[in-house]
């Protein structure tokens, strides 16, 4: 074989791999375009597909309401507002107590089991007025309850405060029916004053 004819033979041989390449590089493309068509076509369905609702998360049973104490019970040393008819805290030779004024009317919201019928205790340090020992009364809901003497004692008890329906809150009110005031007897003390207040509980009777 002439260098000639070798250098033609040659040239065929690289012209059929050139076009065995290109054979397979189109067969190639070919594959990868399939591909992703194929991918085109599945991020299509997937963003035409609904989302999923989350599943359900079951509800917890409601709780039972938690049943309201069966006795309230309040002290001077405790958070008393001046609106609720209470002067600042003082402190005397049987423990802390606070003047009722400048008004009679003395207010108190207890939250308790009305179910039953109740009694309201009253402890004071002063009457005030040496009447009022026998003429505070106390006010339930509207309904008024004497308040009777202890003996010789500064404690006062209602008579038995009827029972009602319903769990929302008591509103009870001590009517103090004589006020005095300490400058009247020249002391500087200008406060008008009910009664030296110092502890309310009411419970089962």
């Amino acid at each position: 074989m002439t260098a000639t004819a070798a250098a033609v033979e040659d040239e065929a041989i690289d012209a059929q791999a050139i076009r065995t390449l290109r054979a397979e590089v189109a067969e190639l493309r070919a594959r990868l375009d399939s591909y992703e068509r194929i991918l085109q076509l599945r991020d299509a369905a997937l963003d035409a597909a609904p989302t999923p609702a989350p599943p359900a998360t079951p509800q917890a049973a409601p709780q039972a309401a938690l049943p309201l104490p069966d006795h309230f019970d309040i002290a001077a040393d405790q958070l008393l507002p001046i609106q609720d008819g209470f002067y600042q805290l003082e402190w005397g030779p049987e423990g802390a107590f606070r003047w009722t004024g400048p008004g009679h009317d003395v207010g108190f919201e207890a939250w308790l089991d009305r179910s039953v019928p109740l009694v309201a205790t009253l402890r004071l340090f002063h009457f005030g007025t040496p009447a009022n020992a026998k003429e505070l009364v106390l006010e339930v809901d509207g309904a008024t309850y004497a308040l009777s003497r202890d003996g010789n004692d500064k404690i006062l008890r209602s008579e038995p405060i009827a029972p009602r329906p319903g769990d929302g809150p008591t509103c009870l009110t001590l009517r103090v029916p004589h006020l005095h005031s300490p400058a009247a007897r020249g002391a500087a003390d200008r406060r008008v004053l009910g009664v030296a207040f110092q502890r309310l509980r009411v419970e089962p009777a």
